[in-house]
């Protein structure tokens, strides 16, 4: 086996020799499952001449929508576990990723959230410390400093109205992550993110960049005039495809063509052209990863077609990832694919939950779960050499090859492999010394596979590598089986390769030797214990914010990826202190920053003025709220002292709330479970979940004065507080029993200060763990169950287990005093209950419930090791997560 890069001579020979190759068919497919796939791979396929179109670029994260909300508190609290994060994504000869794109922010809600704004009025001079994504692509390019970076928009800050103004914002914005990191953006899109192209627009863009002379410093310009154009990043197939085949001068205008969520080409066959023909790179520039968790989802048995259970394949799974790669390449000629989001690091809730690659959503812990679909990432990046060609095309980028791949999936987003018929991509070194095949088996049927090579360097008598990536077998650890070196493989008489492909797996078959690299060898990390956020057990605070961060530093991430000893003022590397992204929080629209307001006092301040700032358009309108802390925490009481910058008006308020859980209507107050709302005039509102069920007016109330905002929570009981006295007391008949703190604000200028969330004596402050639904190795069930991945965005990693009749029972054994059931529930079931071996409790009824809150509860067992049983008398219950309550009130 070999590693071998091109060398200077062999390419400059090829690419003097070859031509814009034509455009190729598909490979012939005409297998049927059980039947044997011959894959003809000819090195003289190999368009290496084709520098753009055709160069597999490997994989991209998308950092937007407040989806990478809590990185900078990772890097903060926890550098090791940010430094890994790095390292695996985009260090090694291999990288998995080989892009960050920013999508920039305006303070509103564009789906998972907003991000910030970084001009919030035209005249402010360009924040890119607030923008998380700016951040993490200068960390990732120190790492690999061949890391390509975008930039687009889907709305803009209220000043931004005009193409002129938009061009201005952009260019500041690029120029002060310049100045600030060092890196000059790749490429730009300067449209509206999945909406049609404005052509005239995309021309007059890419003119003003390459001609632009005005505002920079010492050798910025030339970089500057280096960006390339991107259009139009379309929610499905690109109607731009007729118009770049067709003008010249867009062609020259634009360097790639990029749409979501659809594998396929327009009826012209204008991206395989653009790809092939006139060299253009054509992207994935928005795809869909893992729909769930992959350690859990083997445990699954819904059938799909017909076997119950789909591994690490099925509905929303990494090899429906994979084949969508697999198809995207051969129908539209894809070679670079972007996910959104690749890393979700926001609290559980939010829009496009568990809908990703890595989960980051604990930065007081570290905790980070790495799904499989990396691994699955890794059969096509660590196989070839991936990214962009150099400008004498000499960087040995391999080619991926039509001949030589095919897709059989249906459908275009989700892609379903589950037929038992061919799936597979071949790429190839251009001088052919290498080539690897991935073969993708999203299917209940093993495939049985012949690759017959020609016209290859590889040497005497040379063997071909197997590798492979499925789900455990019975007994074995839940990765066993991820990324494992399975055969070396002989040519036959007639020089083809034979591999067996086992169901739900995908294969890599490759003359190169990866053994040696420990970036493929090791394996993914798994995460460990998830501790409950609880700052000061001693003191019983479970958070407390000042918003006062003199003194705190943040490491520099080495160009090694290395945690080093170099230090950054925390404030200073989050915006500074006119606006400074703060510790654990969660905007889910508006700007909640900790602000220097005089030269003493730090407050947490809601940025977005509709007097000073204006209000920028949103995806899911609602006005300024942020969630603070654990979503395993159950009965508490918070506290925040307010103040309000502009004079009483009906929008203008302050509030505080709790047991928020996310959901549809969490991007505003009504999707909050239980808020304190203080008017700016004196009024106030207890509401639940938007409906106000107690009001009234203070006397003598001070409107430019700081007052103190609590609410507790214990049980099925909330108490408000204004100034320290009690202004209702409420007992809710179906209460939400756990969940994160919520601030919130109308779009004004408002303070917050002095956060502080304590546990209440003689109540259980959080669960002493969260479990899935599917964490079997901790609940047993028996009796008729279907256990489902690819269920909604607010369900606990996207599965559910619903009981299929009367006998169905569930098991756990814990330590602690009792547990919860959560999930959407009609409430039709009843149960009974077992402690310890004993009946104690018959017919029992259940709560109709929404996601993430608690159909039943158990409660008051004696702390210590219990087994409950719950069984099902009649009706039907759903479980997404079962809460286990602590053993102690401390």
């Amino acid at each position: 086996m070999s590693r071998r890069r091109v060398s200077t001579a062999v390419a400059v020979f090829l690419l003097g020799y070859g031509v814009i190759a034509p455009s190729y068919p598909a490979a012939a497919v005409v297998a049927e499952p059980g039947q044997t796939i011959d894959v003809a791979v000819n090195a003289a396929d190999i368009a290496a001449g084709n520098v753009n179109g055709l160069t597999f670029k490997g994989f991209g994260v998308l950092s937007a929508n407040s989806t990478s909300a809590l990185l900078l508190d990772y890097k903060a609290q926890h550098p090791d576990s940010y430094a890994r994060l790095l390292r695996i994504l985009f260090g090694g000869e291999h990288p998995i990723m080989t892009h960050v794109k920013i999508e920039m922010g305006n303070d509103r809600n564009n789906s998972t959230g907003p991000d910030p704004a970084t001009m919030r009025w035209e005249t402010e001079p360009a924040d890119v410390a607030r923008a998380p994504g700016f951040q993490l692509a200068a960390d990732a390019k120190r790492i690999n400093p061949d890391l390509k970076v975008s930039i687009l928009r889907w709305n803009a800050p209220a000043w931004a109205d005009s193409n002129d103004k938009i061009y201005r914002w952009y260019k500041d914005t690029i120029l002060a992550a310049y100045r600030a990191y060092g890196f000059m953006v790749d490429y730009v899109n300067p449209g509206v993110n999945e909406a049609a192209a404005d052509l005239t627009w995309t021309k007059r863009y890419a003119n003003l960049v390459r001609t632009d002379t005005t505002g920079f410093r010492p050798g910025e310009a030339d970089r500057y005039h280096r960006i390339k154009i991107v259009i139009s990043d379309e929610a499905g197939i690109g109607t731009f495809g007729p118009s770049m085949t067709a003008d010249a001068d867009l062609r020259t205008a634009v360097a790639v063509a990029g749409y979501h969520y659809n594998t396929d080409d327009d009826s012209a066959g204008s991206f395989k052209q653009l790809a092939e023909q006139y060299d253009k790179e054509v992207w994935n520039s928005e795809a869909q990863a893992t729909f769930s968790n992959s350690a859990f989802r083997p445990n699954n048995n819904t059938p799909d077609p017909t076997v119950p259970g789909t591994g690490l394949g099925g509905s929303g799974s990494a090899l429906e990832m994979a084949n969508t790669v697999v198809k995207g390449f051969v129908m539209s000629r894809r070679t670079h694919f972007v996910y959104q989001p690749a890393i979700g690091s926001f609290y559980e809730g939010g829009q496009y939950a568990f809908k990703e690659l890595v989960s980051a959503r604990d930065p007081w812990s570290g905790w980070m779960h790495y799904d499989a679909g990396l691994a699955v990432l890794q059969h096509f990046t660590s196989f070839a050499a991936a990214g962009w060609e150099n400008d004498t095309g000499t960087a040995g980028i391999w080619r991926a090859v039509p001949q030589a791949s095919a897709s059989t999936a249906t459908g275009t987003n989700p892609v379903v492999g589950r037929n038992g018929l061919p799936d597979y991509l071949t790429m190839a070194a251009p001088d052919a010394t290498d080539f690897s095949t991935v073969i993708v088996n999203d299917s209940e049927q093993a495939k049985t596979y012949r690759i017959r090579p020609s016209g290859f360097r590889l040497g005497e008598s040379p063997r071909l590598a197997a590798w492979e990536t499925r789900a455990a077998d019975p007994g074995q650890a839940f990765d066993a089986n991820y990324k494992r070196h399975v055969a070396d493989l002989a040519a036959g008489p007639d020089g083809a390769y034979t591999v067996e492909v086992k169901p739900y797996a995908v294969v890599t078959v490759t003359s190169l030797d990866v053994t040696g690299d420990p970036q493929w060898t090791a394996p993914l990390p798994v995460e460990g214990e998830r501790p409950v956020l609880d700052a000061d057990p001693a003191h019983g605070v479970l958070w407390a914010d000042g918003f006062d961060y003199r003194g705190k530093t943040v490491p520099v991430i080495g160009a090694d990826g290395s945690v080093t000893n170099r230090r950054k003022d925390f404030t200073a590397s989050r915006g500074g202190d006119t606006g400074a992204d703060p510790l654990y929080t969660w905007d889910r629209n508006g700007a909640f920053e900790a602000v220097r307001v005089n030269d003493r006092e730090y407050v947490l301040r809601q940025q977005v003025d509709r007097e000073a700032t204006g209000v920028g358009r949103a995806w899911n309108d609602g006005e300024p709220i942020t969630g603070v802390g654990d979503l395993r925490w159950t009965d508490y009481q918070a506290r925040v002292d307010v103040r309000f910058e502009r004079g009483p008006a009906a929008d203008n308020y302050a509030a505080i709330g709790a047991r928020s859980t996310g959901g549809g209507s969490s991007h505003s107050l009504n999707g909050t479970p239980y808020a304190l709302r203080l008017g700016s005039d004196g009024t106030w509102q207890f509401r639940r979940t938007g409906t106000t069920v107690a009001g009234g007016t203070l006397d003598g109330f001070d409107p430019a004065g700081w007052h103190r905002l609590a609410i507790r929570v214990t049980g099925n009981q909330v108490t408000g507080f204004v100034d320290g006295r009690p202004v209702f007391t409420w007992s809710d008949p179906a209460p939400f029993l756990s969940g994160r703190v919520d601030l919130a604000s109308g779009f004004h200028y408002t303070r917050f200060d002095n956060l502080r969330i304590e546990r209440v004596p003689g109540f259980h402050p959080y669960y002493a763990e969260l479990l899935d639904n599917l964490q079997m190795n901790d609940l047993i069930y028996g009796g008729g169950w279907r256990h489902t991945n690819g269920r909604g965005m607010y369900e606990y990693h996207r599965s559910a287990s619903t009981s299929q009749g009367a006998g169905a029972t569930l098991t756990s054994t814990f330590t602690g005093s009792g547990l919860d059931i959560l999930g959407p529930n009609d409430g039709s079931a009843r149960l009974d209950v077992r402690v310890d071996g004993s009946l104690v409790a018959t017919d029992q009824p259940t709560r109709a419930s929404t996601n993430f809150q608690q159909t039943f509860d158990l409660r008051d067992l004696p702390p210590g090791r219990h087994t409950v049983t719950l069984e099902v008398r009649s009706g039907t219950l759903a479980v997404d997560a079962v809460g286990i309550r602590t053993n102690s009130w401390r």
